[in-house]
């Protein structure tokens, strides 16, 4: 029972008030223990406003034994005051009380879960207010209600407070009455954004421990100070947790704005609906001085494939859990629209930060497409393995199969003992004829990862190991489909798919694998790999057996906006000057690849346009003074195409000529 007079301590089990009741005097009020915490009711304290809460007092027992029942706080997670406050509605029709208004309900909420925050999610004039650190139970009745059903109970009157500050893009907390509340239709797709909430990962963790700025490689300049430096990684921090806030909601459109907010390229409505005191912190001048700044580059991208990688696993928890088709799509439309989003509120922001942020959301976007699309698979395969008939039919047409022959064809390219081909042939068979469940099979795949790179365990090889393995694991896959293609066999559907998703599941533990090998995180050797990938493509001098390429950094002159030099050495070392002509509408590219000991530098002279930012270039030939030392060639190497505009170098796909 719950006593309005003074204060009361309850002590419960479960979802059962306990019948023994002790009477303890408080002047704060009740105190109910549950054995999913302690929850305090206050009965006579003021609020911020110095209004008594008067309305605790009035608060049926039952309606505190309903709230415990139903809610759990919880950390990174929130719901809708509204949808709260029309559970509340349909819970008084049902015992037949007499409702509060909704800012009264707001205290009582407070009042029971200590430590809720409000927040609002959304832009001006579709924005609404979340409680912050609470959800509803998993076994609630309340998660088969959807807002519509409750909506005809709902009061008509709309209750003023005191105006919220958006500051930050988050809502700063309000004690008092509801300041927006609109009791106007609800989005039915509120409902199925509960749903989806379910199978999200727990955010708690989704902010990683963001270091300091290293200031100490490189002195402070251009009029930044220290406390800019700090000043940014708090703002950054706090960013970041916005971010964290709109993705827990699945709140995905939020982001843009979010950004945009960040990097202060608003639009004139959102300046006026919004009072983003970043500037006020730290103004936008000063903002982009600092992204010039290498050292802050660098805490930038760490923080960010850190970051990035927490909100992967609060997306995709689990790559093998079934998930519904809808949050896929949804994870998928947002990777979709992550890049150009980043870019269009990076606008004017400095390129070496532009390519930083730039790089890590793409590796971001690509891993959320990749695990979506293996989570994909995963329930496909499902199917087929927990179907008897396929399984049989699988195994039958897998007997005829001549891995005598598959392996003589792959061992040339492969390189593999025939033990271990022959052992992975029988494990296979085995685990296939128990009729093993997906999470049996993923044990087992990941049993094989772990045999082959154990001997690389510890070395430096490790990455290279790992990458080649995935290449002799899908040679050999691929000659077995082979020979099914050739056979005609009847379970070649069934064992398309599998083979599908058993190359994805692989290519996922060996990321994970390599990222822990080298203390880095999945998507972060996902990027570096992306920009490696950037560079070999540029430079396409795979045929070259003994050329080492290498990279030099260039000195790019005022007048030339696009300067982009390629070069190597025989010994792997990249060559040191670097040569330009006086004319303003050229650049030089260099790739020397001497067979012999070479001192000297013989360039090639590309044409470029860098008024109208053309992606392609022409060639003129080296004057004829130059002369070639005998056994060396010279490679050029133009660019195609540039990773944008302004100040980019034109580092992606180029070609060879």
């Amino acid at each position: 029972m719950y006593s309005s007079v003074g204060g009361t301590y309850y002590q419960t089990t479960g979802s059962q008030m306990a019948t023994n009741i002790a009477h303890v005097q408080s002047i704060q009020g009740q105190i109910i223990t549950q054995h999913a915490g302690t929850y305090v009711i206050q009965s006579s304290t003021m609020d911020g406003e110095g209004a008594p809460l008067s309305h605790t007092t009035r608060a049926s027992p039952a309606t505190v034994q309903w709230l415990l029942d139903n809610y759990e706080t919880a950390e990174g997670v929130s719901l809708p005051r509204s949808t709260l406050y029309n559970h509340y509605l349909r819970h008084c029709q049902e015992q037949n009380l007499d409702p509060m208004n909704p800012a009264s309900f707001g205290k009582l909420i407070r009042s029971v879960f200590i430590g809720l925050r409000t927040r609002r999610l959304g832009t001006r004039g579709n924005s609404k207010y979340h409680y912050y650190g609470i959800r509803i139970k998993a076994n609630s009745p309340l998660n088969q209600f959807t807002d519509e059903q409750t909506m005809a109970l709902r009061q008509q009157p709309i209750y003023h407070g005191k105006k919220m500050r958006f500051a930050n893009n988050k809502v700063e907390e309000n004690d008092g009455m509801y300041s927006h509340y609109n009791s106007g239709h609800q989005d039915s797709s509120q409902t199925q954004q509960q749903h989806h909430q379910q199978f999200l990962g727990d955010a708690s963790g989704a902010i990683p421990n963001f270091v300091e700025v290293d200031t100490s490689v490189m002195p402070l300049h251009d009029g930044i100070m220290m406390d800019h430096i700090r000043t940014f990684e708090k703002i950054y921090r706090e960013h970041a947790e916005a971010i964290v806030d709109a993705v827990v909601n699945l709140q995905f459109s939020l982001i843009e704005a979010l950004w945009q907010g960040f990097w202060r390229n608003q639009t004139l409505e959102q300046q006026q609906s919004t009072d983003n005191n970043y500037e006020k912190r730290l103004p936008k001048d000063k903002l982009y001085t600092m992204c010039k700044y290498e050292p802050l580059q660098k805490y930038v991208q760490r923080s960010d494939y850190a970051f990035y990688q927490a909100l992967v696993e609060v997306l995709i928890p689990d790559v093998l859990r079934p998930i519904p088709s809808s949050l896929t799509q949804a994870i998928r439309n947002f990777a979709k629209s992550l890049e150009n989003w980043l870019k269009g509120a990076m606008h004017g922001v400095p390129d070496e930060m532009v390519k930083t942020k730039v790089g890590a959301v793409s590796a971001f976007a690509q891993t959320l497409r990749r695990y979506t699309s293996l989570n994909h698979l995963a329930q496909a395969a499902r199917a087929v393995l927990q179907n008897t008939s396929q399984i049989n039919q699988m195994l039958t047409d897998l007997n005829r199969v001549d891995f005598a022959n598959v392996q003589e064809q792959a061992s040339w390219v492969c390189q593999c003992e025939d033990a271990m081909v022959h052992q992975l042939e029988q494990d296979f068979k085995k685990t296939l004829q128990s009729q093993n469940s997906l999470e049996q099979w993923a044990v087992w795949l990941e049993g094989v990862v772990n045999q082959i790179l154990k001997p690389h365990e510890g070395s430096a090889n490790f990455p290279k190991a790992a990458r080649q393995f995935l290449l002799k694991w899908s040679f050999y896959s691929s000659m077995v489909i082979r020979d099914l293609t050739l056979r005609s066999a009847a379970s070649f559907g069934s064992f398309h798919l599998i083979r599908l998703l058993y190359d994805e599941y692989m290519f996922y533990l060996v990321e994970h694998k390599v990222a822990a090998a080298t203390d880095e995180t999945p998507i972060a050797v996902m990027g570096k790999v992306r920009q490696f990938i950037d560079l070999g493509n540029a430079a396409a001098l795979n045929s070259l057996d003994t050329c080492n390429v290498s990279i030099a950094a260039g000195v790019k002159p005022s007048y030339i906006p696009h300067n982009t030099v390629i070069n190597s050495s025989g010994n792997g070392h990249a060559v040191d000057s670097v040569t330009t002509s006086t004319n303003a509408a050229t650049t030089t590219v260099m790739v020397l690849t001497p067979a012999i000991s070479h001192t000297g530098n013989i360039s090639t002279t590309a044409q470029t346009n860098p008024i109208s930012n053309t992606h392609q270039v022409s060639l003129r030939a080296t004057p004829a003074t130059t002369q070639l030392p005998a056994g060396q060639k010279t490679i050029v190497v133009m660019p195609v195409s540039t990773v944008g505009a302004g100040e980019v170098y034109p580092m992606k796909r180029m070609k060879t000529e």
